[in-house]
């Protein structure tokens, strides 16, 4: 009876401290972020319309219209020039079903049908610019799949990106600590150790040339 009792104190001031502790997910996500920073990136948490709603995200209890957004980490990379003749737009992910109007750029990016006007302008000056909406496109195919949005805009380019971590699967899959959990291995500092963030950097310099080369001084 002592030794429970015992236990129980334990597991009572033990306890608040483990459920303080920071996650899995959140070690991953402060390196994750640290490490875009360093590479140039302001890093700020943002949301994108979702245009695949069902039908009761769409409404709310009272009867009333809303519009569904999916959170995600804004990364926005500066150009290093003003764009002033770019037209600024916010290209959304289509999913395979949207459930609300879209306007498409190409069939895996576009714009809510009923978004801002200027959007729907910016969208057809894009369209009026094969050569520059083309290779805008192979860019962002290049990006990681659960990157939602792409924001070119006259002084950055921005990403709006749910932060998968594809090694999250394998480490819910590790035995479980009883009493005190396992120590983790060092979160990685480079490049090599997130290979996504990679895959997007990539990408967003690819766009920033692009952007710069078609949106400059000069005609295209």
């Amino acid at each position: 009876m002592e030794w429970f009792v015992i236990l129980l104190a334990l597991g009572v001031a033990i306890g608040p401290i483990l459920y303080l502790m920071p996650s899995d997910r959140d070690r991953y996500l402060t390196s994750l972020r640290a490490l875009a920073r360093k590479l140039g990136y302001t890093v700020q948490l943002d949301k994108v319309l979702k245009l695949d709603p069902a039908d009761d995200e769409r409404v709310t209890a009272g009867g009333g219209m809303r519009q569904p957004a999916l959170a995600c980490a804004r990364y926005q990379l500066p150009l290093g020039v003003t764009l002033n003749r770019l037209h600024p737009i916010t290209l959304l992910r289509i999913p395979l079903t949207p459930t609300v109007p879209v306007e498409r750029l190409d069939g895996g990016w576009g714009v809510a049908a009923l978004a801002d006007p200027a959007q729907l302008k910016a969208l057809q000056v894009w369209l009026a610019r094969p050569t520059a909406t083309r290779e805008l496109i192979a860019a962002m195919d290049r990006l990681p799949d659960d990157v939602l949005a792409v924001q070119l805009d006259k002084r950055f380019i921005a990403a709006f990106w749910r932060e998968q971590n594809p090694q999250a699967q394998d480490a819910n899959n590790r035995p479980t600590a009883w009493f005190w959990p396992a120590k983790r291995p060092k979160a990685a500092q480079t490049l090599a150790g997130f290979p996504r963030l990679e895959q997007l950097d990539v990408a967003m310099r690819v766009l920033v040339n692009q952007t710069k080369k078609h949106w400059g001084t000069s005609p295209e």
